[in-house]
């Protein structure tokens, strides 16, 4: 039977305070908390689950109160990189293991929760990738099935769920997750192994302005897209993050009704910019938790997700910005 990967999970986002960056996100995306902040034994992390509009973020820390929290992979990523986007989920709907057998296949190394090497046929529980070999870690967990499933859980999945209040009423007015950065040191091999291997849908090829690379965009599953960017110069910032974390997340991208709305917006939370080309903002990575993160009005070209918003006419004729 052939695997189908389905709606994203989360993607982590690894801190030395889960408190303060949990508070964060409340703070300038008003996020909508679905898992308070737990402690799990098996990899010695605290982390939570929140979600802006349809993408979910799970903020992490190791356990540092722990001892042998520093041993453990998580503890050992904090050691080596610091504050970062770590890795991308998704839940499969269909095909769990025909997908794990195909990752073995194209030569990924897979692993169970805790970095335990999965060898068996089959996978029970969580499917973790070796971030070498995927340009970055991947986690699969199964889908929501009838009669139960942890990710029943997820108020995506619940009816009457809803995305529109951030597009339409948050002050960012977030249109939709347009996508994720991954640095990368070839980008057809990157290409390749999402589109072939993870039957992803290549969307658009071409150089980005605002990364100074030759990148393609491909959307894996049913709502994620993911660049995979080609640094162009040594001095690029993508180019210096490879130096600096070698391949792997280098940002996230929102799509903003209003950029000067946005720019203003994200000022008054305290946070400043890299670059701004009229369409694209970067944040300096030191004023938004470590990591890069960009507000853009560009759409990826071919992207067939919808946006989240109910409207289609501009602004909304109201000052959002007293709001903040």
């Amino acid at each position: 039977m052939a695997f189908k990967i389905g709606k994203n999970f989360h993607i982590i986002h690894i801190t030395d305070d889960l408190k303060a960056l949990d508070a964060w996100y409340y703070d300038v995306f008003s996020c909508q908390r679905f898992m308070p902040d737990s402690y799990m034994r098996s990899e010695v992390r605290d982390a939570s689950l929140v979600l802006i509009g349809e993408l979910c973020i799970e903020p992490l820390a190791p356990s540092f109160h722990v001892e042998g929290w520093d041993n453990m992979p998580l503890g050992r990523v904090f050691n080596r990189l610091g504050r970062k986007f770590h890795s991308y989920a998704w839940y499969v709907d269909d095909g769990f293991n025909d997908l794990y057998r195909d990752l073995r296949a194209a030569g990924v190394r897979c692993y169970g929760t805790a970095g335990v090497k999965q060898e068996d046929d089959e996978v029970r529980g969580a499917l973790f990738t070796h971030p070498r070999d995927t340009y970055t870690q991947l986690e699969f967990v199964p889908g929501p099935t009838p009669g139960g499933g942890g990710a029943l859980r997820d108020p995506r999945f619940q009816p009457g769920w809803s995305p529109v209040w951030w597009a339409d009423y948050h002050p960012l007015q977030v249109q939709k997750f347009s996508h994720s950065t991954v640095s990368v040191n070839d980008v057809t091999a990157a290409r390749d192994l999402y589109v072939d291997v993870l039957k992803g849908k290549l969307l658009f090829e071409g150089e980005v302005p605002s990364n100074q690379t030759t990148s393609a965009f491909v959307l894996v599953g049913e709502d994620l897209v993911i660049e995979f960017a080609q640094p162009l110069e040594d001095s690029s910032p993508v180019a210096q993050d490879i130096v600096r974390s070698h391949e792997g997340i280098y940002s996230v991208s929102y799509k903003v009704r209003d950029l000067a709305q946005a720019e203003e917006y994200l000022a008054k939370k305290g946070i400043s910019f890299s670059y701004n080309d009229g369409t694209t903002l970067v944040t300096d990575r030191d004023t938004t938790q470590g990591c890069v993160m960009s507000f853009t009005t560009w759409s990826v070209p071919g992207d067939p997700r919808p946006d989240w918003t109910e409207h289609t006419d501009g602004p909304l004729p109201i000052d959002f910005l007293r709001m903040a």
